[in-house]
């Protein structure tokens, strides 16, 4: 899959809703992506999406489960107030300084309906209004509709997501809403048509799992259904920006390898002897204790998964200008890809201790 396919990827599926629980806006346009590349693509209960690769020659060999999540932070409406405006509430990590000014689309039952985050203007603030960071309390959805309209068009409760266009920029970088983290599906997928066109012995389950932005639910009732042998989890991090530390944000240009309790040392280990023996560039991430991601879950599905963590650094995150760098989503599904066919080639007589 070249870059542009991953950006033309990026540009469909991010402008799709799928906030936590309610990711069937996407799903159908990320399965129509697989099936090229897939024997079997299949949705469960959750509505968590699995593509397999890898058939019967793969008995012999390992099963393996490849995370990455398909929903996005999205908002909830809370209350309608008596001038029609929506109170909200937020559904996943969404933080209120990024929400005054954003254009919004109501998922309700009869469709979207359009509106934009409105606050108290300044010059109607006292200066002690002005040094006080916004919360969620102090924001409303305009939809343009009368009380009377709005409650026949719109009930507390109805999601609400972002809108945002995705944005190309120079030295193969690209910006956008909800990169975090249809960029990793988009990884999953080079990863899927890399191992199509081998006879690997392994049998992938590439799975874009649901509402891992309230818990990592998805992954672990998808770990707990497929029983794999070992498990990677993709996501993002934070990229380098102006005001970041060392340890806590990566280059753009490299993809991170988790270090910590929740993955296994072997993995890392031939993570980083595969990057290096087949130029991805790539760089250590520590994690201390459990990593907030789709692997704090498959780790511990059933009776233990070993679990690897590869991530994508982004900038900005979590908010709707995600800025990452689109070889490095390409060269981590190329790592994954590597990963699995190493594994499976020394899969007889392999030891995890």
């Amino acid at each position: 899959m070249d870059i542009e396919n991953i950006a033309r990827f990026l540009a469909e599926t991010t402008a799709l809703p799928g906030v936590p629980g309610y990711e069937a806006g996407v799903n159908g346009r990320i399965a129509e992506w697989f099936r090229p590349c897939a024997r079997e693509v299949f949705t469960d209960d959750m509505e968590n999406l699995y593509a397999r690769v890898g058939g019967e020659a793969a008995q012999n060999g390992p099963r393996v489960i490849v995370c990455a999540h398909q929903d996005e932070i999205g908002l909830v409406v809370s209350k309608i107030e008596d001038d029609g405006c929506l109170r909200i509430f937020k559904n996943g990590g969404v933080d209120p300084r990024i929400l005054p000014g954003m254009e919004v689309s109501v998922q309700s039952a009869s469709g979207p309906v359009y509106g934009v985050i409105g606050a108290k203007p300044p010059q109607l603030s006292t200066a002690k209004d002005r040094e006080k960071a916004l919360k969620l309390d102090d924001l409303y959805v305009d939809i343009g509709l009368s009380a009377p309209e709005a409650r026949r068009r719109v009930r507390v409760g109805d999601m609400i997501v972002m809108l945002a266009p995705s944005l190309r920029l120079a030295n193969g970088r690209m910006a956008g809403k909800t990169m975090d983290d249809r960029a990793s599906v988009a990884a999953m997928l080079v990863a899927a048509e890399a191992l199509s066109h081998t006879n690997t012995t392994a049998q992938a389950y590439f799975v874009s799992t649901v509402q891992e932005e309230i818990g990592s639910k998805g992954a672990k009732t998808a770990a707990f259904r497929l029983q794999p042998d070992f498990a990677i989890a993709i996501d993002v991090t934070h990229g380098e920006g102006p005001g970041t530390g060392k340890w806590e944000a990566f280059p753009v240009g490299k993809v991170t390898v988790g270090h910590g309790p929740n993955i296994h040392p072997k993995l890392e280990k031939i993570a980083v002897e595969t990057a290096k023996e087949n130029g991805v560039d790539q760089v250590m991430e520590i994690c201390t204790g459990v990593t907030a991601t789709d692997a704090s879950e498959t780790q511990t599905a059933r009776g233990g998964v070993p679990t690897l963590l590869l991530s994508i650094p982004l900038k900005y995150m979590h908010t709707t200008v995600e800025l990452l760098d689109l070889n490095t989503v390409r060269e981590t599904g190329r790592l994954i890809a590597l990963v699995i066919e190493r594994i499976a080639r020394e899969w007889e007589g392999f030891q995890w201790f």
